[in-house]
């Protein structure tokens, strides 16, 4: 009969876990350096008009992503520990 084995590669998963935080902060600190420049622009180029108002409303819409994306490092790194915790103490009952 043949058997069925399964292995759980840690390092890879604790390297992708250390990947996701690192590039979701990466990523964040280029949101959070966008949103500096256009806010500049529209303070010292883009002062009034219709331009000035959609570029407001975009600021703001762009704005929702300040925090989001650094969280969602954090939580797919805290996945990627509760999944490797999960299997080691179930792990605990096989051997």
């Amino acid at each position: 009969m043949a058997g069925i084995e399964l292995k759980i590669d840690d390092d890879y998963i604790n390297g992708m876990a250390s990947l996701f935080e690192t590039r979701s902060q990466d990523l964040q600190e280029g949101v959070d350096s966008y949103l500096t420049i256009l806010s500049t622009i529209r303070e010292e180029a883009i002062q009034e008009g219709d331009t000035a108002e959609t570029l407001d409303a975009f600021i703001e819409y762009a704005s929702s992503l300040k925090g989001i994306i650094s969280e969602l490092g954090k939580t797919a790194k805290d996945t990627c520990n509760n999944f490797l915790a999960e299997i080691d103490e179930k792990d605990q009952y096989l051997f």
